[in-house]
């Protein structure tokens, strides 16, 4: 593949396609963040692994999560419900 954005198996090596002196002024650069597990919903937590917010993405703040769930039997798990943010009254929207 010949575009700046390189191919899936070399994004999922967390390598960047172009290396540093390779890449054009002003190419996007390309970060593959890793997901870091995260218990939502208390003492009978569903587990999430969520790839944002990151420290280390200080641009992408506590407003954004990016989480990804299951596979999960609903009839079994009961799914996932979120109760509104306490302090702001934010809501999870999810996409199935």
């Amino acid at each position: 593949m010949n575009s700046p954005e390189g191919d899936v198996e070399t994004l999922r090596r967390g390598a960047d396609p172009l290396a540093e002196g390779d890449r054009p002024v002003g190419a996007p650069r390309v970060d593959v963040l890793s997901a870091r597990e995260v218990p939502l919903g208390g003492p009978r937590a569903m587990r999430v692994r969520r790839t944002l917010p990151q420290r280390t993405r200080t641009l992408v703040g506590a407003w954004c999560f990016a989480d990804h769930y299951g596979p999960l039997e609903v009839a079994t798990s009961g799914g996932m419900v979120m109760s509104p943010h306490p302090h702001t009254g934010l809501q999870t929207v999810s996409w199935l």
